[in-house]
């Protein structure tokens, strides 16, 4: 008697067979969906990074560490948000780097200038130059950073399939292609309206509150990271299932071949 496993069998086997004989060539659209997907956080991370510094260089590490103690002034009204946050954690670390490493092994050596002298004045232009430098650098960083992500975000709605390695040529208008676009573009809708609807209901609660441009240019992102994971997760689910089928009707001739032999054998026995 057949095994009651023998489709099954057969049909792990097959999948095994085509993945052996996939050809290196060609680059798989998993490989180029977690590259994008992996390079489109670098840039999210690095934009609350540089936006953090911005907002530290603002308002000032010190004023950001003691905010309402030790007679510095407390919070104002646009002290909220993701970058203020980052920023209040970067400055604290910086503070007790200072106050551990830098002032018990640097400070008593380093001369100090009085106060009104002609190197007050230059440290002082120094730090003013270093400050309007960084605030233009800092914006323009961010600037390069949301490109390439949106970079990647067109790219990865582009190359939905497989393509061959190091080829920019465009996809083909199949209809599977489409339906992934569909996808991914469903998942990102879903996780952008989830995500400002959470959104809403925190700031309504003062749990949680953002602004605008941190909205646009952290929060959208990594929602649009967030729906991508999503309508890639079906895709994958999609083309597991799509691929067991063929595999289960490439060994439905093989089983009904041996089906009819057994039958053959059997009637030949009686």
């Amino acid at each position: 008697m057949p095994c009651r496993w023998s489709r099954r069998c057969q049909a792990a086997a097959v999948c095994d067979a085509a993945a052996a004989a996939s050809n290196d060539n060609v680059e798989h659209w998993r490989h180029t969906r977690r590259y994008n997907l992996g390079q489109m956080r670098k840039q999210v991370r690095a934009v609350i990074l540089f936006m953090s510094l911005m907002e530290a260089i603002r308002v000032g590490p010190l004023q950001l560490v003691f905010a309402g103690k030790q007679g510095y002034p407390a919070p104002g009204e646009d002290d909220f948000g993701i970058a203020y946050t980052m920023g209040y954690i970067v400055s604290w670390i910086y503070m007790c780097f200072f106050a551990v490493v830098f002032m018990p092994l640097f400070s008593w050596w380093l001369p100090t200038p009085p106060p009104g002298s002609r190197s007050e004045k230059s440290l002082h232009a120094v730090s003013c130059f270093l400050k309007k430098f960084n605030l233009i650098l800092l914006p323009l960083s961010i600037g390069l950073c949301l490109a390439r992500y949106l970079y990647f975000t067109i790219h990865t709605f582009i190359y939905v399939d497989s393509r061959p390695r190091h080829s920019c040529a465009l996809p083909k208008n199949s209809k599977k292609n489409w339906l992934t676009r569909l996808l991914l573009l469903i998942g990102v809708s879903f996780s952008i309206t989830f995500g400002y609807y959470a959104l809403q209901v925190l700031d309504q609660m003062e749990l949680a509150r953002v602004k605008s441009i941190e909205y646009y240019t952290i929060v959208l992102p990594v929602q649009v990271n967030i729906g991508m994971l999503i309508g890639t997760a079906f895709q994958y689910k999609i083309e597991k299932r799509m691929q067991r089928k063929e595999a289960i009707k490439a060994a439905a001739p093989a089983t009904s071949l041996e089906e009819g032999n057994l039958d053959e054998k059997t009637a030949l026995l009686d």
